[in-house]
């Protein structure tokens, strides 16, 4: 605790040129360092003692604080390591705790990736949570209120950040992920930008793109993952599922990415982990986590996680929900979804008013992406 008093002490010189600075520092019994300086500067404070020994007030005129004394490390537990073993995002190093009914065993090793072509990648990617972590929690099921009036829009990573109009769906067909920054243009605005002479470079943040070079490309996103990004680590988990960029396939390494992914916001890892909970692919099967992951992603604008809680409601049997689901994607633009609803309505399970809203909606969401610049691309069939 601190100590004021009103009158001057000092132990050694430290003059600062008025008279003030000088200071002493000295050990206290317990072994806790203390430090005492001239306070004659300070307006007069009563010191109250207290019960604690280490409380007393110090001599008039001194300024005195100790520092908790220094708390040894815990024992290591019987079979395991001690210290604390959270990891850091962008760390080269994996965790991994296992709990057992007397204490927690820690390993911690080094992770590095191989690909066909070389012993090592690189640079180690980080791995710090898997599928069971208590980290990453879905919230309780939703109301259908809740998941009925939720996400009609968007999100903005389907707005081009150029010309900023929405994207047209699919998404991938229309435009391109940039591996530098992780910024999804449109086919528009990478014409455009080839036409103006940048060649490939990126045409939001002017980083010169590798010509088709795994290695390269590689690199680029590990690059966004270790600044956390949740795009590129839904990428690099893309990639290790289909083994992709040089990587060699690797499922469960997939997993454990789309569910950092998922943790950090992306919508696309959540409707990826729908699929493989529902299906039992690469993890347990779960449906009712499953269709969370949906759920989630669907209420914040998610079209395909949309159209998917769609068929799981009609393979279901709730024709009545599984159309209200597919109107929703519709309007976003999804033509699967108002070719579901025209189905539905030629099997008598949804009005021609309901067809009507969803065409003219849909309509109405396609011409919102239309510019010349992408017409242009599409003429040219650009890639």
């Amino acid at each position: 605790m601190f100590v004021f008093g009103s009158a001057a002490k000092a132990d050694a010189d430290g003059d600062d040129g008025g008279g003030r600075g000088k200071a002493s520092s000295t050990t206290a019994t317990d072994g806790a360092p203390s430090f005492a300086f001239d306070a004659s500067f300070l307006p007069a404070v009563t010191a109250t003692p207290t019960d604690n020994a280490d409380d007393a007030p110090a001599a008039a005129g001194g300024f005195k604080f100790n520092v908790p004394p220094h708390q040894p490390a815990a024992a290591p537990a019987k079979g395991g390591e001690s210290g604390d073993t959270t990891p850091l995002f962008g760390s080269t190093l994996k965790s991994r705790q296992e709990v057992g009914p007397a204490c927690v065993k820690t390993e911690t090793k080094r992770e590095e990736a191989t690909d066909g072509a070389s012993e090592k990648q690189g640079a180690p990617i980080a791995m710090h949570c898997s599928v069971a972590s208590a980290g990453f929690l879905l919230r309780e099921p939703v109301t259908q209120e809740e998941l009925m009036n939720s996400g009609h829009e968007l999100p903005e990573r389907y707005t081009c950040p150029l010309c900023c109009l929405p994207i047209a769906l699919p998404a991938p067909k229309h435009s391109k992920v940039k591996p530098c920054c992780m910024k999804t243009v449109c086919n528009g605005c990478t014409h455009a930008s080839r036409q103006r002479g940048m060649g490939r470079m990126c045409p939001f943040c002017r980083t010169p793109l590798p010509k088709r070079g795994a290695a390269a490309v590689l690199a680029l996103i590990r690059k966004r993952v270790d600044a956390r990004d949740p795009k590129a680590t839904e990428i690099l988990a893309h990639a290790y599922c289909h083994g992709e960029h040089g990587l060699m396939q690797d499922v469960p390494r997939a997993i454990q990415l789309w569910t950092e992914a998922a943790n950090l916001g992306d919508l696309n890892a959540h409707y990826k982990l729908g699929f493989r909970f529902c299906k039992g692919d690469g993890v347990e099967k779960d449906v009712a986590r499953g269709v969370r992951h949906w759920q989630r992603a669907a209420m914040q604008g998610h079209p395909d996680s949309r159209f998917e809680l769609g068929c799981h409601e009609y393979d279901s049997g709730n024709h009545e929900l599984a159309v209200r689901h597919w109107m929703i994607s519709a309007k976003m633009g999804d033509e699967d979804s108002l070719n579901r609803i025209k189905a539905m309505f030629m099997k008598g399970h949804a009005t021609k008013a309901q067809y009507a809203e969803a065409l003219k909606g849909y309509q109405t969401a396609l011409e919102e992406t239309k510019s010349p610049q992408r017409e242009e691309a599409k003429k040219i069939q650009w890639k």
